[in-house]
């Protein structure tokens, strides 16, 4: 399989296609829109086989789409036909499954790898859709493309609430960030008082119900104290006090302006209190759905939560796809860029940021959780930084460290042994080689 220059998917394609004639061998290439989809249909010599044709995603624009390709293969008698469709974020998939079931052989395409070829053939800058499927029938003649990942049962449905919970937490964020700059209008220096921000009861009970410093400025600790039990939120005397130092020192913009950003806080306070209801609903069902697939071997290591276990278990998907660890770090474009000619090589090495961001941000907070929690993780991170390494390039190597683990864990599905791990560690030490994944897995991934 190393001995083809597209490395496995050309190895596993020439395969399949050993022997056949390549004007016998179609690929049809089809670049996926939002409500329908482009296809062009071509033999391993490039050869365009009919016309490009537009057809819907519904079952009826399937099924139009089976007839064509029928009609190419009866044409000219194909004896391999093989279907690439580009990863266009959901909108791919229920085409790709649909084609699947049908008995197609269906690949998954890399957009970064669609417009790579499309800049090879000479047209970086013309994008078309008929650009796209001749630069994806390019990629399909040279065997890319990797078996569509279709999920099913709960690990289908953990991958949909991780991905709602994403959502919801990018929805969190930017709605504070609009209600820090309100705040700032209707109540300066409030949000000073809290060292944790939104998730402070008290400041969003606050923001709610009294953003106007002059009526705060006026009260007593003990009437704001009142003022919050009323609301069912704890509020201590010193922290009263601060906010009334705070309100009576306030430095307000004109009060037309302040009164609207006032008003528009007790909505978005609202809105919210109320994602962060819906994101306590996805931890809870992430909690239910976790230990049914296979990520849910990771909560058995110490400083993995639910929610760590669950963006890296979605991000990576079937672990059984992936030949081995490093395949699955390349995956996530954390895996180191390379530059050499002539012998020279760039002194400089940067991440590729090729792959999927999802996998690479899991492996990080999979790092960062275990340096908190796991003191052999810790003292790892310690000696990089006291070797001079950079934070960032730290934390890197910590989550490279962190995934082999958390690979070897899912492959294997035997529970962590800190014991085991312990005698690994030693033992590589003591080998002198670079402390990496630890489990019994780990020879064989």
């Amino acid at each position: 399989m190393t001995g083809f220059a597209g490395g496995a998917a050309q190895a596993g394609n020439v395969s399949r296609i050993r022997g056949l004639a390549p004007d016998r061998c179609l690929v049809v290439a089809v670049d996926v829109g939002k409500r329908s989809a482009a296809a062009l249909v071509a033999d391993h010599h490039g050869q365009i086989v009919g016309e490009l044709f537009e057809f819907d995603l519904t079952v009826s624009g399937v099924g139009r789409f089976i007839g064509v390709v029928a009609d190419a293969e009866r044409l000219i008698g194909a004896q391999s036909v093989r279907v690439g469709v580009e990863a266009a974020g959901h909108y791919h998939r229920a085409v790709a499954t649909a084609l699947t079931r049908k008995g197609f052989d269906v690949v998954e395409l890399n957009p970064f790898q669609v417009k790579t070829a499309r800049v090879q053939l000479g047209q970086a800058r013309v994008k078309t859709d008929r650009r796209d499927c001749l630069a994806m029938v390019e990629l399909l003649v040279r065997g890319q493309g990797w078996p569509l990942h279709r999920l099913d049962g709960p690990v289908a449905e953990h991958a949909v609430w991780v991905a709602h919970r994403r959502r919801k937490l990018d929805a969190a964020q930017a709605l504070g960030s609009q209600i820090h700059a309100l705040a700032d209008l209707a109540f300066p220096g409030l949000t000073g008082c809290f060292s944790t921000g939104l998730e402070a009861k008290t400041l969003r009970m606050l923001l709610r119900t009294l953003p106007n410093p002059a009526l705060v400025a006026v009260m007593t600790p003990a009437d704001l104290v009142r003022h919050a039990a009323n609301h069912k939120v704890r509020m201590l005397r010193p922290k009263a006090a601060q906010v009334i130092a705070a309100a009576t020192e306030a430095l307000c913009v004109p009060d037309a302006q302040r009164r609207a950003a006032a008003s528009l806080l007790t909505a978005e306070v609202s809105s919210f209190d109320a994602i962060q209801c819906q994101l306590v609903a996805c931890d809870e069902r992430l909690a239910e759905l976790l230990p049914q697939t296979p990520a849910g071997i990771l909560l058995t290591v110490p400083g993995i939560g639910v929610v760590t276990a669950s963006y890296y278990g979605a991000a990576l998907g079937d672990p059984w796809r992936f030949r081995n660890a490093d395949a699955a770090y390349r995956y996530s474009g954390l895996a180191p860029t390379s530059y050499e000619s002539a012998g020279r090589r760039a002194a400089t090495v940067r991440i590729s940021k090729i792959g999927s961001v999802e996998l690479r941000q899991a492996m990080l907070a999979l790092g960062s959780g275990l340096v908190l929690h796991h003191p052999d993780f810790a003292a790892y991170k310690r000696r990089l930084r006291d070797a001079g390494k950079k934070p960032i390039v730290a934390a890197i190597a910590v989550a490279h460290r962190a995934h082999r683990l958390a690979f070897a864990l899912l492959k294997s599905q035997k529970p962590y042994d800190a014991t085991q791990w312990a005698a690994s560690v030693t033992g590589q030490r003591k080998a002198g080689r670079p402390v990496m994944a630890t489990t019994e897995a780990t020879s064989t991934t």
